[in-house]
């Protein structure tokens, strides 16, 4: 079920990174595409791109070549600083991958 009264933000090509939203903010749901090998979706507490071996608020993997939609529901993450999400190629911190992802997000 989606929230009512959201937000939305799409790409416009294939990106690496995408700043969803530079202040305080709920995501609710990130869904999209990698075109590229399988990797690491990141989400960073941040109103920039964090520098690389950044720590993630939220880390899923993503498969090579695949869809991929994470639904926080109705209540959502909440991300003190902004949200930012981003691929990486290791799990734990930040190493910026390729610009190979396409991202849509829903928040307010």
């Amino acid at each position: 079920m989606e929230p009512k009264n959201v937000n939305y933000d799409d790409s416009v090509a294939y990106e690496a990174s995408a700043i969803i939203k530079d202040s305080s903010g709920t995501l609710y749901r990130l869904m999209g595409y990698n075109s590229g090998g399988g990797q690491f979706l990141q989400l960073h507490d941040s109103a920039t791109v964090p520098a690389d071996n950044a720590v993630p608020k939220v880390l899923i993997a993503i498969a090579a070549t695949a869809n991929f939609d994470i639904d926080l529901g109705e209540i959502g993450r909440l991300f003190n600083n902004g949200i930012v999400v981003c691929n990486s190629s290791t799990e734990a911190t930040k190493t910026i991958g390729a610009a190979d992802c396409w991202f849509s997000a829903w928040y307010k």
